[in-house]
C-alpha cells in the first residue's frame, strides 16, 4: 500500500475517514515491511493533523 497524502488531503477528510487511514497504516506495517516508511510518514501527518484539530466537541 503506498500513502500518497498531503497535509491538504488530510485536512479535507473527517475525523473518521483520518482514523481509517490510520488503521490501515498499521496495518500495513504489520503486514508489509516494505511499506514501513511510507507507512510511518502518513501515521505521523495523521497525528499532526488530528492534534491541530484538537479534542472533538
Amino acid at each position: 500500500m503506498n500513502f500518497n497524502l498531503t497535509r491538504t488531503d488530510l485536512a479535507r477528510k473527517s475525523t473518521s475517514q483520518l482514523a481509517a487511514l490510520f488503521q490501515q497504516a498499521t496495518t500495513a506495517i504489520a503486514v508489509r515491511q516494505g511499506d514501513l516508511a511510507s507507512a510511518h510518514a502518513i501515521i505521523a501527518m495523521i497525528a499532526q493533523e488530528l492534534g491541530r484539530r484538537g479534542p472533538a466537541p
